[in-house]
């Protein structure tokens, strides 16, 4: 495997949806906005996508430092410790097994890798913008992405360490839903801020927290014996957790009533109503696994794409990746029913791209 093979793998890529359709969903959204710079879309992109792959390599980063040798002993003793992060890690006085294997240190310089090339790419958008829309218009871009690293270092990171204090899923919702696609607007059309954007932002952001948090729920033992608070933690009672699970998925469509009722999208969005028995099926099966109660952990046509099935289950990670890639997949198709019936996207992004085309040729 080559070395940003192995980087880009235990980066926690499958994630990357979380960061990518957000990203994609607003750069949708943008089209037919005044100042629209469809090119700046694919540097757009590959940044947020490096930025999330570097992030997550900082928390592994943190989280190695803070309770490596914690997650180790817990999964030793059959207590399921978030499947004991950092698995790639070399860890002081470990035998060699002939696994390949990264210092510390190493792992620093990945992340520097990731978070360099992230900021290459802002920087493209951040030059172009400038002496197109002048520098109040490039501002925009540095705002959101000095917010996006300040948040995304202190979710592990000292001194705040939000993930260890009851607000890492909100802090995701976050970082993936406003700055993220606030961030796409301010790069892609100049515009720091709309009020349509944050709104489908916060739909959009509910729906990633729901990633992470059903995960907390599940993992809510475990981080107990860590001592890390996470938000399910922090809820205490198991109701007011399965509760929260629906009060994320139903903020989306709050949101989406909104905007239509405003005249800011399209009826065709209520479409995303589609993706509410599974939200309801997510909400059950959550509820049973913290019961304890019995459950067909059994992935269904209608579920969505649910990866190497078979493989997960041999590595004895189908408990969690059920509900994780379920809830994976109820954002996925909201947000691909969001790009597919916005206002004449196909033809306006066309029309965007021949305009430029016959520009240049000129």
């Amino acid at each position: 495997m080559s070395t940003f093979g192995f980087w880009f793998k235990n980066a926690r890529n499958i994630a990357l949806p979380q960061s990518a359709l957000p990203c994609l969903t607003a750069i949708i959204l943008c089209i037919g906005q005044d100042g629209f710079l469809w090119w700046l879309a694919f540097p757009v992109f590959f940044g947020i996508c490096a930025a999330h792959l570097g992030m997550n390599l900082a928390d592994d980063y943190f989280d190695f430092k803070h309770d490596s040798r914690v997650r180790s002993d817990l999964s030793s003793t059959s207590i399921r410790a978030r499947m004991e992060k950092c698995h790639y890690l070399q860890r002081e006085g470990e035998e060699d097994t002939g696994e390949r294997k990264a210092t510390v240190s190493q792992l620093g310089w990945a992340v520097v890798a990731f978070l360099g090339f992230a900021a290459l790419m802002g920087g493209i958008a951040f030059v172009a913008q400038w002496l197109i829309h002048g520098w109040q218009a490039a501002m925009g871009i540095i705002i959101y992405a000095v917010a996006g690293l300040i948040v995304g270092i202190n979710y592990s990171g000292k001194p705040l360490e939000l993930g260890y204090h009851g607000l890492g899923e909100l802090v995701i919702g976050l970082m993936f839903g406003p700055l993220n696609m606030l961030g796409v607007q301010a790069a892609l059309t100049g515009a720091p801020f709309t009020w349509q954007m944050l709104c489908m932002s916060i739909g959009i952001g509910c729906m990633v927290t729901n990633i992470v948090y059903v995960h907390s729920v599940m993992e809510v033992n475990a981080d107990a014996e860590l001592g890390k608070m996470t938000f399910a933690r922090l809820l205490k009672s198991k109701p007011a957790m399965i509760v929260f699970i629906g009060i994320f998925a139903i903020i989306p469509f709050i949101m989406l009533a909104l905007g239509i009722g405003l005249g800011w999208w399209s009826p065709w969005y209520l479409l995303t109503i589609a993706t509410l028995p599974m939200s309801v099926f997510l909400i059950h099966s959550t509820r049973l696994f913290a019961y304890g109660l019995p459950r067909n952990d059994t992935p269904r046509w209608w579920m969505g794409p649910m990866g190497d099935w078979k493989g997960y289950k041999k590595a004895g990670m189908d408990w969690f990746l059920f509900r994780w890639l379920l809830a994976r997949n109820i954002c996925t198709f909201f947000c691909l029913i969001l790009m597919f019936f916005k206002n004449n996207s196909h033809y306006s992004l066309l029309l965007d791209v021949f305009h430029d085309i016959m520009f240049l040729m000129n």
